[in-house]
């Protein structure tokens, strides 16, 4: 319908166009014919637009000049031509002020329909932001409840642990505290909360260079976390022992702006340790003394058995073959008393060997080297094993502490080789360092399961070895696989800290 009418409408108006020049032609000069004009122009303006009422405005004007001269004469030209000027001026500025009004009319159309855009967006936002702060209240409300819940279990944890918590405020230097930090340090809680000055005045004049400097630094970033123990006095003027842990909180230019932390009683188990490591302490002096003794008692034994025993096997070995020597005439008993001889001889050997085991008297006479040595040789010729010893950097001067301890461990080493080993070569290996002297005594024998922790698989010869290298300061290590021999690597500072009960000879 609205196709049609726009084809019906330029039709329409160009046929009234016609019908009034055809007016103009019949009706005598002189008549304002030519107004007519106008009202068509305007609607086809109103229809159509300025571009059709401009064509049908230049239209009109070519049939106004013509209906000058076709229409019949009924008074003067000269008020024809006059009427007709005014028609033209009249058709165009009609036209020129349609335009207008259109063109205003038009924008104050945009313009109200955009107020009403923007008014339906205004409104719309409107609502969208009522319904989001509807559901930010209904978010907050929700976080609200779970920070007071988290507020609630963590107000249960700290008293089930029963830590202290701070939160220290960089940026202003105040710090909050909870109830139970401040029972901890012996205030109530109407006191006043501390500033961290009055904090660091009461620790511990030994711990409080190393608190406040770790501390400082965790904040300028040079550590990953803080974390100490140190001593503090409550109020009250009584010392506990607090363990501090803190976290920082840092802006987007990584400076710390907040501590967050916690801090818990300690001193029972403080008070329970330094009770353990006197007994510790304790244990290791009886440890010593018992070392102590038992190389006394070792040294007098191989004395006693060297000095007296095997001085009487040996003369009651000269004995015998005195009665050898006068018992010619008998040669069975002659045979029996030589063979009683040997045994003899046999015997005081013996126990020469076994007292030189016992103490060896070239460990202080001749240095570790010369007795390890010998003591490898004589284990060589005894067992049939293939020994093999290496020495790198060994100092001639060896004290005689270390020198006893190491070749204790040796010695025991190669005395559970004889036993469970199985092996057929032995490397020993004796370092000498400017920091200290280690041993290293290796077998290709079958190994074991090694658990440190089970003293039932481990023995008491080697949890001996372990105990004289710690009296020593030194340290103690043990490989071994089944089917993979055994290695012990014991190393000894040079200059350790003597436990109570070894004194150098």
């Amino acid at each position: 319908m609205t196709a049609e009418l726009n084809l019906l409408a330029p039709l329409l108006l160009y046929l009234a166009v016609l019908t009034v020049f055809a007016l103009d032609w019949i009706i005598p000069l002189g008549f304002s014919i030519s107004m007519l004009y106008i009202p068509i122009c305007l609607a086809g303006l109103w229809l159509k637009g300025w571009r059709f009422a401009s064509t049908m405005g230049g239209l009109c004007s070519g049939l106004m000049v013509a209906g000058l001269f076709v229409s019949p004469p009924g008074g003067p030209v000269s008020w024809s031509i006059v009427n007709r000027t005014i028609s033209f001026v009249a058709l165009w500025s009609a036209l020129w002020g349609g335009k207008l009004f259109a063109q205003r009319t038009a924008d104050l159309e945009r313009t109200k329909a955009t107020l009403h855009r923007e008014i339906d967006q205004r409104i719309q936002a409107e609502q969208a932001l009522l319904t989001a702060n509807e559901q930010l209240e209904s978010r907050i409300a929700r976080r609200t409840e779970q920070l007071q819940a988290a507020l609630d279990r963590w107000e249960l944890v700290t008293q089930a642990t029963h830590d202290g918590v701070y939160d220290w405020d960089l940026t202003t230097n105040r710090v909050v505290y909870t109830p139970h930090w401040k029972a901890m340090h012996g205030f109530s809680d109407q006191d006043d909360d501390e500033s961290p000055a009055q904090w660091s005045e009461r620790i511990h004049p030994e711990d409080r260079h190393r608190v406040l400097d770790h501390l400082h630094d965790y904040l300028a970033g040079n550590q990953r976390e803080f974390r100490e123990e140190y001593r503090i006095r409550r109020r009250d003027g009584r010392w506990i022992w607090v363990l501090d842990r803190g976290i920082a909180l840092r802006d987007e230019t990584g400076k710390a702006v907040r501590l967050v932390g916690s801090e818990k009683d300690i001193t029972e188990r403080k008070e329970a340790e330094e009770t353990l490591r006197r007994h510790e302490a304790r244990l290791e002096e009886l440890t010593a003394k018992l070392l102590t003794a038992q190389e006394h008692e070792r040294e007098r034994i191989a004395r006693e058995l060297h000095d007296d025993v095997t001085q009487r096997l040996a003369a009651l070995a000269v004995d015998l073959g005195s009665l050898v020597r006068t018992c010619s005439s008998d040669p069975p008993l002659q045979a029996r008393l030589r063979t009683a001889q040997e045994t003899a001889g046999q015997l005081a050997d013996d126990v020469h060997n076994f007292a030189y085991r016992l103490h060896p008297s070239l460990l202080e006479h001749l240095g570790l080297e010369v007795a390890l040595r010998d003591h490898l040789d004589e284990f060589s010729r005894r067992t049939g094993l293939t020994v093999r010893y290496l020495k790198r950097g060994l100092s001639s001067q060896v004290p005689i502490n270390i020198a006893t301890c190491l070749y204790r461990v040796t010695q025991e080493s190669l005395q559970n080789i004889q036993k469970h080993a199985e092996a057929s070569t032995v490397i020993v290996r004796l370092i000498g360092t400017t920091r200290g002297i280690g041993v290293c005594i290796k077998d290709d024998g079958k190994g074991f399961v090694y658990k440190p922790e089970d003293v039932r698989s481990v023995g008491l010869g080697i949890i001996s070895m372990e105990e004289r290298i710690r009296l020593m300061k030194g340290t103690f290590r043990l490989r071994t696989q089944p089917g993979k021999g055994t290695e012990i690597h014991a190393w000894v500072p040079l200059i350790p800290a003597l436990p109570e009960g070894i004194r150098e000879e």
